[in-house]
């Protein structure tokens, strides 16, 4: 009788066992709900389940004790699962692909993901550790590490974060991208960022809002733009042509007009920003997207892309540019910086600086242009290529820009703006 009973109890408790099982896998996965936001599990040919269910079991006290000290590999790293009043995620030796900043993967010792779920607000931590930057100061932790803190709300459709990243030290932020450019690993960098944000998964889109302190940069190469002759080719749309030698002229043969338009064009806070501009990088974080174009420039981080950087629209060419910018602030002067961004910007196909095509446009040097030469000269920066095709080719100039760039320029330039007067077309 004590065994037929046991036996009734055993197979009761598997029964229940099974049906308990069976039930939380149709909650998980549940494959006629087709709004709901699903992730891949890394098993088998790749099973899509619920987010929301799948966060609130692991974060259980059942799930967090039947995932305790549970490890796996994963093509991104060593992975071993903690119960710590939470679920905490351990990566080892993490490997994580990010195309925008490098081709290869970044590599990261280690990645710990801490995260707790109160019905569907979530918060937790994420820290990093890596290699420290060559250039790092004797004084700081040989695996210095960064952590972002975030909070917000799971839904079946949706993640959405809010995070932070507390004050720390840029290089430690640098250091998974010095195997990745020479020029970050030679940098010595010092400086604060701290920033906050907001995440939005699987819309994959994200803000950013930085803030800079006592940033400095030593250590990069300068002696293109700090030897007595600056050499620099133009390069040319047509591959049979060799970049030709760019015509170098002084700041003093500039003319009055073309510097003042094109500080207004593309820079207004030239004269006083220390090479880069806060507003313009939250701007830029801003746009909520992943896929947006790398933009947003001041005059001297353009320079920068002109003489040292092979213009990549990345985000570690725009790193790049940021810390040549700052150590050129502060090893030449503005009018040093101007001239060199005069002598070599982009002004059309074969039209690298401003003696090429003040000559080719109107036929003048760039002293001899009268302010509207110079404000329409200086408003087609943003896309010289289609202003010279539709507007010089066509003979066919468009005068918008140009005269609200006029509007900020000195009165004594409103009064008499001159005639645009474009040049008669080259004969073929």
């Amino acid at each position: 009788m004590v065994r037929l009973w046991c036996k009734r109890l055993l197979l009761t408790l598997l029964a229940a066992f099974l049906l308990t099982t069976l039930a939380v896998t149709a909650w998980i996965w549940q494959p006629y709900d087709k709004t709901a936001w699903r992730i891949k599990l890394p098993i088998g040919s790749g099973v899509q389940v619920r987010v929301l269910p799948l966060f609130m079991l692991a974060t259980s006290p059942v799930g967090r004790w039947w995932l305790d000290h549970k490890a796996f590999s994963l093509h991104h790293g060593q992975i071993r699962l903690y119960d710590a009043d939470g679920l905490r995620v351990h990566c080892q030796q993490c490997w994580l692909i990010a195309k925008s900043v490098s081709d290869k993967p970044l590599m990261l010792e280690s990645v710990e993901l801490w995260l707790k779920l109160n019905g569907q607000q979530l918060h937790g931590h994420l820290v990093a550790q890596s290699s420290a930057l060559p250039n790092t100061p004797s004084a700081m932790p040989p695996t210095p590490a960064f952590k972002i803190n975030f909070e917000g709300k799971v839904t079946m459709h949706a993640l959405k974060l809010n995070w932070t990243l507390p004050a720390t030290p840029l290089a430690r932020l640098l250091a998974p991208l010095a195997s990745h450019s020479s020029s970050i690993a030679q940098a010595h960098v010092s400086g604060i960022l701290s920033a906050s944000g907001t995440l939005r998964w699987p819309k994959q889109s994200w803000s950013a809002q930085p803030q800079l302190e006592q940033l400095q940069v030593t250590g990069l190469d300068l002696s293109k733009v700090t030897a007595s002759t600056v050499q620099y080719d133009c390069p040319l749309l047509d591959e049979q042509k060799h970049p030709e030698k760019v015509h170098w002229l002084s700041y003093e043969n500039m003319g009055h007009w073309l510097p003042m338009a094109v500080i207004i064009a593309e820079d207004a806070e030239f004269r006083h920003h220390p090479g880069y501009v806060l507003t313009q990088m939250r701007q830029l974080l801003g746009k909520e997207s992943t896929d947006k174009a790398v933009g947003g420039s001041t005059i001297t981080q353009q320079v920068v892309k002109y003489m040292f950087t092979n213009g990549e629209r990345t985000w570690r060419r725009k790193i790049e540019e940021l810390l040549y910018a700052v150590q050129l602030e502060h090893t030449l002067n503005k009018t040093q910086i101007l001239n060199l961004y005069l002598n070599t910007v982009d002004w059309g196909p074969g039209l690298c600086g401003a003696h090429a095509a003040a000559n080719y446009y109107f036929g003048l040097e760039p002293a001899k242009m009268n302010p509207i030469q110079a404000a329409w000269l200086a408003g087609i920066i943003r896309n010289p290529h289609r202003a010279w095709k539709q507007q010089f080719i066509a003979r066919n100039p468009v005068l918008s820009r140009a005269e609200s760039i006029l509007h900020y320029m000195p009165e004594s330039a409103r009064k008499q703006p001159g005639t645009l007067n474009f040049r008669p077309l080259p004969v073929k």
